[in-house]
């Protein structure tokens, strides 16, 4: 693996494209109910305690802490950030009990957010903003925001970003523990958001750097608990596709190759990437026991976030996911949310649909497949995880125009059929996480967080898997909001 080329290309990219002047644009306030609050960030440096009003009995399985990581600071002395993902990542821990519940939250002590906060202004800029007077990077971990999703691992809890490396947090009080470096010749090396740990502790994750190289790599990393990396590939990719998640098989790890693709050219990140529908997309297929062994699948033109899971059955790999038809929620959605103006609507662009992409290992042909469910954050049942695995995320109710998603959704993908809860009205729903039943493979809870601008609160909402048009069981709500975020995860009591 050439950790120079990575690190080069990082910094090559961040003095060239983001040292361009382009002013941030001035915060505005608004007046309730107003959708844009959960995008308006917050000028507070933590949340201390405080006591949840809880409705309903919390299932004892759903009692513990269940964390939460977002972009949370995302104005300074009158500048605005651009796009969504580049405020500084405030983790909200949420502690759930039979009848109480409280909150708390604090910001990942990165590196950037202590220069930044101690100068009172932005020094750097962001993935998708670029700042007239602004430092230049000095490597990944430069303008590390820390701000998408969080992942226990030996006994701590881990901040992590898709640009550079994870920050290790302590999980009872939030303190930032210091960048993780896995080795010293993968310091400040892209580690994604989005790990994925088998059952026996394994974790698998990747790095994307769709700058380096001819067109683009990707670097894989196979980590044990208690033991550090066990294997590091570099893989050249085939084009220079925009990556922030994957999904795995008992042995396979597989790789959605996007048609948004890194061009070069502009004054950001996010901006160097161009819609090129033309070429379609590619799947890329890594074999977990030899990851030299490698195989591309072609596959029509789209966009992908996030993947619910993927399985092997009878000579295919299916991999389920949230596909857009185009990258239009990444190329101008997150900027127009981003926009804190009086008068604001939601912007306008394609939604996610629940499609399963069938890959035969025999022919090498790949079909696509979609039950044009609208659907986002999509997860399983990990004990539980073949052709018939139910699929839940965030949605929008049946009846209503509302542009942001309203609901928790449940789809069966063999079958088609859709269960969802609507979520009272002015409520934004966040990513749900399933939380096992005992016994009963695919039965559990769903606790996801949701934000009520018109009541100006955040709270949580707990539903039965099996019943989502009963509504919550329980429901825990505070006398403040925070700002909306991506990506979580729960630890019982």
């Amino acid at each position: 693996m050439n950790r120079r080329l990575f690190l080069q290309a990082s910094v090559a990219v961040a003095a060239s494209h983001w040292a361009a002047a382009r002013a941030g644009q001035p915060a505005a306030a608004f007046e309730a109910p107003d959708w844009t609050l959960g995008w308006q960030g917050t000028t507070a440096d933590q949340y201390s305690p405080l006591s949840m009003r809880v409705e309903g009995t919390i299932p004892e399985p759903v009692r513990g802490s269940l964390y939460r990581n977002g972009p949370s600071r995302v104005a300074r002395a009158g500048v605005h950030l651009r796009h969504w993902f580049d405020g500084d990542g405030m983790v909200q821990h949420f502690r759930l009990n039979a009848n109480s519940a409280s909150h708390e939250a604090r910001f990942v002590q990165t590196e950037k957010f202590l220069e930044e906060q101690a100068a009172g202004r932005f020094i750097y800029g962001g993935a998708g903003t670029a700042l007239p007077d602004e430092k230049p990077s000095r490597n990944n971990d430069t303008g590390n925001v820390a701000n998408t999703s969080l992942l226990p691992w030996d006994d701590e809890l881990l901040a992590l970003w898709e640009g550079g490396s994870a920050y290790r947090l302590d999980p009872e009080n939030l303190d930032t523990l210091g960048r993780k470096d896995w080795r010293d010749d993968l310091k400040h090396m892209p580690f994604s958001a989005h790990p994925l740990v088998e059952a026996d502790g394994t974790m698998w994750n990747f790095g994307s750097a769709p700058y380096a190289g001819e067109n683009g790599m990707i670097v894989i990393y196979r980590v044990a608990p208690g033991r550090g990396v066990q294997a590091v590939q570099s893989v050249p990719l085939p084009m220079a596709s925009y990556m922030h998640s994957f999904a795995m098989t008992e042995r396979y790890l597989v790789f959605y190759l996007s048609a948004h693709r890194f061009a070069g050219g502009a004054d950001n990140f996010v901006d160097n990437f161009q819609w090129q529908p033309g070429g379609g997309s590619r799947v890329l297929l890594v074999d977990k026991n030899d990851l030299t062994s490698q195989r591309l699948f072609e596959t029509p033109a789209g966009f992908v976030f996030h993947f619910a899971h993927a399985f092997e059955r009878k000579g295919e790999v299916v991999a389920r996911m949230a596909l857009y038809p185009d990258a239009g929620v990444m190329s101008h959605g997150m900027f127009e949310l981003m926009k804190a103006s009086e008068g604001a609507t939601y912007p306008d662009y394609s939604r996610a649909r629940l499609a399963s992409l069938r890959l035969d290992l025999t022919s090498g042909k790949s079909r696509l497949e979609s039950n044009d469910t609208l659907i986002e954050f999509p997860g399983v049942d990990a004990r539980h995880a073949d052709g018939s695995t139910a699929i839940f995320g965030v949605g929008h109710a049946s009846d209503s125009d509302a542009r942001y998603s309203n609901a928790i959704v449940r789809v069966e993908p063999e079958s088609g059929r859709a269960d969802r809860y609507a979520l009272p009205k002015w409520q934004i729903a966040e990513e749900p996480l399933f939380v096992a039943k005992p016994g009963k493979a695919g039965s559990g809870w769903l606790v996801g967080t949701f934000l009520d601008y018109a009541k100006q609160e955040t709270g949580v909402h707990v539903l039965d898997a099996d019943r989502l048009a009963d509504g919550p069981v329980a429901t825990a709500t505070m006398a403040r909001h925070v700002p909306l975020g991506f990506h979580g995860c729960f630890i019982p009591a």
